[in-house]
């Protein structure tokens, strides 16, 4: 897990602590956190701004063909690994911050989580399809109802889950405190996303598909 960093004592009275408050706070202002902050919010802005840029000039399917989804597909998993790697680098070098659990238990705890969390977005996908994951309504493919089957039976956004479950586990295995900082970040921001910006351009597109008898 590498070389714990500055630790703090988990207690209950603790977390209300000012001790708690200024160890929080030199996490969060720590250059490698708020890269990684960062990071999460440019992937998201990276989809929203594109997917609108296709839908609206059509300019991916024009340069590379019918095929251009699934290009793009690949280029928002290379976008998610960037901004992975840019977790992982602030994460790891943390490790031990933040000790809630016993070493095994986190071990396998956060194992767990991670393997949860990639199971939902393996289930999501197989549910939507490439197209349906990777913003295929803005490239034309768009489906004839909404979605109700596999985890939307259960949750409106599930990739979203999945991905900020994994980030959980993440933190649980390092035992880290910028890693549940993180967690809780990478939630708010898939949440303000679809929100303002993706659920608008949702109902932007549907609203002007032609109905069918």
């Amino acid at each position: 897990m590498g070389a714990p960093t500055k630790a703090f004592e988990v207690t209950v009275m603790g977390l209300h602590s000012p001790q708690f408050v200024e160890f929080l706070w030199d996490k969060i202002n720590t250059p490698a956190c708020q890269i990684a902050i960062l990071a999460m919010m440019l992937h998201v802005a990276n989809y929203n701004v594109t997917a609108r840029f296709e839908y609206n000039t059509h300019r991916f399917t024009k340069t590379i063909g019918k095929n251009a989804i699934y290009v793009y597909a690949v280029y928002l998993i290379l976008s998610a690994l960037v901004r992975d790697h840019f977790i992982h680098l602030a994460v790891a070098p943390d490790a031990g911050s933040f000790v809630i659990f016993p070493a095994s238990i986190a071990t396998v705890l956060g194992a767990v989580c991670f393997v949860s969390g990639a199971l939902l977005n393996l289930w999501t996908l197989k549910s939507l399809g490439i197209k349906g994951m990777y913003n295929g309504d803005s490239f034309g493919f768009l489906f004839d109802a909404p979605v109700e089957d596999g985890p939307y039976k259960y949750m409106s956004d599930p990739q979203y889950v999945g991905t900020t479950l994994s980030l959980v586990g993440t933190a649980i295995y390092y035992q880290s405190i910028i890693g549940y900082v993180l967690a809780v970040d990478m939630y708010i921001i898939f949440w303000i996303s679809v929100l303002f910006f993706e659920g608008p351009h949702m109902k932007r597109i549907y609203s002007q598909k032609p109905k069918t008898e």
